[in-house]
């Protein structure tokens, strides 16, 4: 009991990341519930995501409006759901409210931003440890996901717009990684590939489209397990987009 309290009050003030541990799959070694011989085990969590920094660029159907230096950045709250699988293959589900997304960008010497604090993120991924050599764990993992219903201000130089934007955004990434175990703790470092879309109206500019500015990036953290059943996570992601995020779970 005393461990569940102090894994909820950590959670509290957790943000988890989009791509997370390599060897995710083998960090918890068995559940509340099940032993670590089980074939397959649910595992959950909280989870979120902080994004300081995302460099976009228009689409060509958008370069009409002048868009330059476009950038975005957010802040997610999501609840994830595990299921885990000989202790070499994850999948997860993840969905929760968008708690603030922003965009930002010049036009015409103006400079704009489009602030949301609704919407809603849906998303998933799937971790497999392709190889295990003593401590070292090398995995890959693909995410897919989006967030819709996003709305709010539209803001030309600090004077809002007579109508809210409305927006949505869809994300593919794959990523591979190593991992090192080093007692409890399992520091790791990869690289990521991600392909971003975000599709903007509004009273001024009607319809915008953005994608990634840089689609490659790198992303190193360390996992701590508390016990067999409880693990903390703290990540940060570099070059494609600027992140740092930490999440939480539980194993059954």
């Amino acid at each position: 009991m005393k461990k569940i309290i102090i894994f909820l009050l950590l959670f509290r003030f957790a943000e988890a990341s989009l791509i997370g541990n390599p060897s995710d799959p083998a960090i918890l070694e068995e559940g509340f519930w099940i032993s670590d011989r089980c074939f397959s085990s649910i595992r959950a969590g909280m989870a979120g995501d902080c994004l300081f920094l995302k460099r976009l660029r228009t689409c060509r159907t958008s370069h009409k409006w002048g868009i330059s230096r476009p950038e975005m950045n957010w802040n997610l709250a999501l609840a994830d759901i595990g299921w885990n699988i000989r202790e070499r293959f994850a999948i997860h589900l993840l969905a929760g409210p968008a708690a603030a997304v922003q965009y930002r960008w010049r036009s015409g010497g103006a400079a704009y931003e489009a602030n949301s604090h609704q919407g809603m993120f849906w998303g998933g991924s799937a971790k497999l440890t392709v190889l295990e050599v003593q401590e070292t764990t090398l995995g890959v993992d693909f995410h897919g996901g989006g967030i819709e219903w996003m709305e709010g201000p539209v803001i030309q130089n600090g004077t809002p717009e007579s109508r809210d934007f409305t927006s949505r955004l869809y994300f593919w990434q794959i990523a591979a990684g190593l991992s090192q175990t080093v007692g409890s703790l399992r520091p790791y470092a990869g690289a990521a590939v991600q392909q971003l879309s975000c599709i903007l109206h509004s009273v001024s500019f009607k319809h915008l489209r953005f994608h990634d500015l840089v689609q490659v990036g790198m992303y190193e953290g360390c996992s701590f397990s508390v016990g067999s059943k409880i693990s903390l996570n703290i990540e940060a992601r570099q070059f494609f987009e600027s992140g740092i995020a930490v999440t939480g779970e539980l194993r059954f």
